[in-house]
């Protein structure tokens, strides 16, 4: 019927509202009607992105999501739902008008997709529940560059910015309705979380400045919320930055934050349940629980006073890095992608105690090995990221004894191997220190 009133009317309608009728339609036939009448909402979705082009009129910012080949992907073939409350990862602008409920919903399934792309870059679709809705395929997902990442941080950030109702929409139940904020700040958060672990990765820290003022500013939903995952992510943010400003007494401030953090996401670890958003959850936790180890090592690297360095960690720092190990443990069981992580990490625990060097040795190993783990019963083939493998190389070469990488050459081929990798994935901090390494063993640099 409104279909109908709204064709009738013609150009008295604006090509926005039309478009929203339609895109209204779509959803209605996508929820309502049975599988084999679903060519409808296609068929409807086109009539939208029609009106808009026939008009000369630019697309609605609250529908250009829906016209992104992503984005269309997500309505025709993803399982999403519309859900009557906020959650951790984003809010709707409008609650009576379902398509603000749909771009939520697709909001947070750009985040799930570049939370698992920069998590676990080298799992497949297959493992990864945010990539369910692309046609099954199986293929790895390569993210050398980050490229997806951004892709997926693009979107989630320009849905955000147009999350409130349209500005034209004439037909809002009550005055107040027509005042929403157009802004999810919940979402240019997360947006700006994923942004800043984006730039570290790579080294830019001038870029990942540019975030440092949202993240460290967080919103009330998340502040108030139940869940105390938000508070972990923004403490272990506070702890990372405070490493990278290599300011006086920054590593006992940076510690504290890591065990604010790390007590924090035991908390959230601990009241996990099966419902809301459980995968988003788990890659977030893994997020945080990877910055707060890789912060404890760097800052148990630098107290060594240089590559070769043996000294022990104090009893406090090493039960605290435990701590955040036993956490990553608990996550790698939802998460296998996580294992080889947790391998690495075992070793440094191990290396900061001063343990056998032949065990820690073996577990270096088995983080630069491809390992087939079992998955609901069938066998899956688990990659080891590149980013895992070069410190695996780099932790080896620079904390294992000589005799136990005694080989002619092995250390230098080993170097060299990693500073190969970490020049293929942008990490310019890490691939510093690599070259470092390389002049102290007088080999000659990878050309950059």
């Amino acid at each position: 019927c409104a279909v109908n009133l709204a064709e009738g009317a013609g150009d008295k309608l604006s090509s926005e509202t039309v478009a929203e009728i339609y895109t209204t339609a779509a959803l209605c036939v996508r929820k309502n009607f049975p599988q084999r009448m679903h060519f409808l909402a296609r068929y409807f979705l086109s009539l939208a992105r029609q009106v808009c082009s026939s008009r000369g009129d630019d697309t609605p910012a609250s529908l250009q999501w829906l016209f992104h080949p992503l984005g269309h992907r997500f309505f025709v073939d993803g399982a999403w739902s519309l859900q009557d409350r906020d959650s951790m990862f984003s809010t709707t602008g409008n609650m009576v008008d379902p398509l603000s409920h749909l771009s939520r919903a697709f909001r947070e399934h750009m985040l799930e997709k570049a939370l698992y792309s920069l998590v676990t870059p080298t799992n497949t679709n297959n493992n990864n529940p945010a990539m369910a809705t692309d046609e099954g395929s199986e293929k790895p997902v390569s993210c050398t560059h980050l490229s997806d990442t951004h892709e997926y941080l693009q979107l989630l950030s320009e849905c955000s910015d147009s999350a409130g109702s349209s500005k034209d929409v004439t037909f809002t139940i009550s005055p107040s309705l027509s005042a929403l904020p157009g802004v999810d700040v919940v979402g240019k958060w997360w947006y700006s979380v994923l942004s800043v672990a984006c730039c570290w990765l790579v080294g830019e820290d001038d870029m990942a400045e540019r975030h440092y003022a949202v993240v460290d500013s967080l919103p009330r939903q998340l502040d108030q919320a139940d869940d105390l995952l938000p508070k972990a992510v923004l403490s272990a943010f506070r702890a990372r930055r405070l490493l990278f400003s290599s300011t006086e007494d920054s590593a006992h401030s940076c510690l504290l934050y890591c065990d604010k953090a790390s007590a924090l996401l035991r908390h959230s670890i601990g009241t996990a349940t099966a419902n809301e958003q459980q995968t988003a959850k788990q890659a977030v936790q893994l997020l945080v629980c990877d910055w707060l180890l890789s912060t404890r090592t760097a800052v148990w690297q630098t107290a060594q006073g240089g590559p070769g360095g043996v000294s022990c960690a104090r009893p406090a720092e090493l039960y605290s890095f435990q701590e955040d190990l036993a956490s990553l443990r608990k996550i790698a069981q939802g998460l296998k992608p996580a294992l080889p992580r947790v391998f690495l990490h075992e070793a440094t625990a191990r290396l900061m105690a001063g343990a056998s060097p032949a065990r820690t040795q073996q577990l270096l190993d088995r983080s630069l090995r491809r390992r087939a783990v079992s998955q609901k019963g069938d066998a899956v083939s688990l990659h080891v990221g590149e980013r895992e493998r070069a410190s695996a190389l780099l932790m080896a070469c620079k904390h294992l004894p000589a005799p136990v990488l005694s080989s002619p050459g092995l250390r230098a081929s080993m170097l060299s191997e990693a500073a190969q990798t970490l020049e293929t994935l942008g990490d310019r901090r890490a691939l510093q220190d690599c070259q470092q390494m390389i002049l102290q063993l007088n080999v000659s640099p990878v050309s950059s």
